[in-house]
């Protein structure tokens, strides 16, 4: 299954569009306690969707839908402010979609692993086997995994490996895993 990309620092506004609105924006998420991740203006047929992508900026804390429900109010009041102004004045009209990056999405910050310390990863590198280990650490290198070693057979417990330290460089790729808990 395929994933979009996880935006970085340097692409959170990938077009012209979405970065002349971002500074008018951010105050408003940034006011809610949260970190504008990415800023986006959609073609969708014959209408235009606004996305409007936010987390928190530290902390494990996940944002939760009343929150995202009063950003995307005040957003609203911003936006009706702003309709008159490029680039929305040349959209005839938009939908906006307040939303958080989503639990499988890519990680490609630092600031996005320090988001799932203690969750569960898979992680691709060049050269190695795809890697399925518990977040242990940051650090400004790269992150402390412990390997986590399916059972070798069904009903067994699956093994954790020592902790081992891999650089940001070298991973090509980094999602969670979403870990179900089992109730009794």
């Amino acid at each position: 299954m395929a994933l979009p990309p996880r935006a970085t620092s340097d692409s959170r506004f990938p077009d012209p569009r979405a970065a002349q609105l971002a500074p008018r924006l951010e105050p408003t998420v940034t006011a809610h306690g949260l970190y504008l991740e990415e800023l986006a203006l959609v073609a969708s047929g014959a209408r235009t969707v606004l996305k409007v992508v936010v987390d928190y900026e530290t902390g494990t804390e996940q944002v939760d839908l009343d929150t995202l429900a009063g950003l995307s109010e005040a957003l609203g009041v911003v936006l009706d402010k702003e309709a008159d102004a490029e680039p929305l004045a040349s959209v005839e009209n938009y939908e906006l979609e307040v939303t958080t990056p989503g639990a499988t999405r890519p990680l490609t910050e630092p600031r996005h692993f320090r988001r799932n310390l203690g969750r569960l990863l898979e992680i691709e590198r060049a050269g190695h086997p795809t890697m399925t280990a518990r977040l242990r650490e940051v650090d400004a290198a790269g992150i402390t995994v412990s390997e986590v070693i399916p059972a070798p057979k069904k009903g067994m417990k699956p093994k954790t490996g020592p902790d081992t330290h891999i650089e940001f460089d070298s991973i090509s790729r980094a999602r969670v895993q979403v870990e179900f808990s089992v109730s009794t």
